[in-house]
């Protein structure tokens, strides 16, 4: 008879990607899953598999626990230039110092090595320049934004800029953000 898993599943990976989030792939080790954890090396490789398909579930994880949810709003039929505020101002609240953004981090640690980590980044840079280019669409629409704008350009800039705050909350410097919120918003307003 088969042994039963006696833990949580989806607080086991919650509790890996925030490991992963903050050390990164490489400086975490099996030993230091195990430990953080709390579960043995037989039910870690039995129910997750080895450290690279636990990372790929961590990442896969965060893009439907994180990412996603995080854009639905700048999809709705009435998203408009208040939905991307939002969003920037969520990102930077709620984002634990030092921490950054998990994608982000695995683009620049992993996504030349490791084509599974290119491919689901992909997905999750191309949910976010459609759900910006909806809501900046929707702006658009609603007269927030000038007839002229190129839609795609301001989206393009804007998912640089998003990239930007993030690499500077990795890198611990949340003062630098704030001024730099508020730039983003007035110049998205003058278009």
């Amino acid at each position: 008879m088969a042994r039963q898993c006696c833990f949580d599943r989806e607080e086991v990976l919650e509790r890996a990607m925030g490991l992963f989030w903050q050390r990164g792939f490489e400086a975490t080790s099996v030993a230091n899953l195990v430990d953080h954890l709390g579960i043995n090396r037989f039910s870690l490789y039995n129910s997750f598999g080895d450290k690279h398909q636990l990372y790929h579930l961590c990442l896969r994880h965060y893009q439907e626990t994180y990412s996603k949810p995080r854009l639905q709003p700048l999809l709705e039929d009435n998203a408009g230039l208040k939905e991307i505020e939002t969003l920037l101002m969520q990102m930077c609240q709620e984002v634990r110092p030092g921490f950054g953004c998990f994608l982000q981090s695995a683009l620049l640690e992993r996504r030349q090595l490791d084509e599974k980590v290119a491919a689901l980044s992909d997905q999750i840079f191309d949910g976010l320049f459609a759900a910006l280019k909806h809501a900046l669409e929707g702006a658009k629409a609603k007269q927030q934004l000038r007839p002229n704008t190129d839609i795609d350009l301001l989206t393009h800039w804007l998912v640089l800029q998003i990239q930007g705050i993030r690499a500077l909350l990795r890198a611990g410097q949340p003062d630098r953000v704030t001024p730099a919120l508020t730039q983003i918003v007035t110049f998205l307003r003058s278009q």
